[in-house]
This record gives C-alpha cells, sequence and structure tokens, in this order.
C-alpha cells in the first residue's frame, strides 16, 4: 500500500542514506514538523530524542532503533522521538562518534590494566577486523562497546536540555501560529456575518 511506485536499486539507496533525493534541508524540516506533531510533553520528546543520539555511540548498528525504543519504554520516554534520536548517528557522524568511543574505552581499560589498543595493522581489511573481534575481542570491540555506552550516557544531560529547548521552542511557535490563525479565521467569520 504504501511502496513506492517505482522502486529504487540498492545503489540508489545507499546514495540517499548519504545524500537525500529530497535534500538534507527538507529531510530536516520533515524531521522537525514530525517531531513537533507528536502529542507527548516536550520532556518525554527530547528524553526521547537523546536516548536515541546517546545509542549512536555504541558500536552494534543493527540494533541501535531496538535499543533506543526498549530504554525509552523503560524509562517511558517517547518511543518515536527516540526512534528518530538515533539518526543523530549517520555515515557522517560516524566515525567521529565511534573514533571517541574507542579512544575513551582505550584509555578506561589501560587505566585499571585491561589490554585495549585503538591501533590497527598497517593493511585494514574485513577479514582482518573479524579476526580481531572474534579472537581478540579486548583489543578493540570491547573497549568500543564500553566507551560508546559510558559517552552516551555522559553526553545524555547536554543532548536533553538542548533538545528540550528546540522542541518547546517549534512546539510554542506552532501554537502560536495556530491561534494566530484562528484570530484570522474568527475575524473574517465575524466581519461575514455583518
Amino acid at each position: 500500500m504504501f511502496k513506492r511506485r517505482n522502486a529504487r536499486s540498492i545503489l540508489q539507496n545507499i546514495r540517499e542514506l548519504f545524500w537525500p533525493s529530497m535534500g538534507w534541508i527538507r529531510a530536516f524540516h520533515y524531521t522537525k514538523l514530525r517531531l513537533v506533531r507528536l502529542s507527548d510533553s516536550t520532556h518525554r520528546i527530547a528524553l526521547g530524542l537523546s536516548i536515541g543520539s546517546a545509542i549512536s555511540f555504541t558500536p552494534i548498528v543493527g540494533t541501535h532503533f531496538i535499543q533506543a525504543g526498549f530504554i525509552a519504554y523503560l524509562v517511558r520516554a517517547n518511543f518515536i522521538s527516540a526512534l528518530i534520536g538515533t539518526f543523530a548517528g549517520n555515515p557522517w557522524t560516524f566515525p567521529f562518534m565511534w573514533w571517541a568511543a574507542i579512544s575513551f574505552g582505550s584509555f578506561l581499560f589501560q587505566l585499571v590494566g585491561l589490554p585495549a589498543s585503538t591501533s590497527l595493522p598497517d593493511h585494514v581489511s574485513f577479514s582482518i577486523i573479524w579476526d580481531i573481534i572474534k579472537n581478540d575481542p579486548f583489543r578493540i570491540f570491547l573497549p568500543w562497546l564500553v566507551g560508546g555506552y559510558l559517552l552516551g550516557f555522559l553526553s545524555m544531560p547536554f543532548t536533553y536540555f538542548v533538545f528540550y529547548y528546540l522542541v518547546g521552542g517549534a512546539k510554542l511557535a506552532r501554537k502560536k501560529a495556530r491561534e494566530r490563525k484562528l484570530h484570522i479565521e474568527a475575524k473574517d467569520m465575524t466581519g461575514q456575518s455583518r
């Protein structure tokens, strides 16, 4: 029922991930409108967004939606905003977020005396990285995982307040625009009744 008339190829889907055909500005405005129209409190929407963006620091990409939704359910945050918040992690931001998570996790592991390293071999391929993760998880994956969750947790208060004021301001602007529209319509109706 809601499928595209002309299905996209895999290459087109990948291109859309990095550069939406509707453009970044329109995609941003669409997401903003979806958030403002959510019928929930500003607190719950902001909490959901901060949970989603915090989960983006973690390395388990295929589970970001599941993790954000589960945590939002536990703390009674808005589920939809938590899913939208995971888009803070995208192909443009993942390298920076994950580098910070690996560095922070490795620092903590070395601080307590556990083996951890952020250095990779000179010639890196998927099979080499998979062997490192499988045979020596302490080297990269576990520091990345621990650092990702801790950085996400530490970033939540900051992102919560940013999102709270952004969503609150957008909801207030929408409310004022609706009141103005109703006021204009009421004026028009009283003018017509005369």
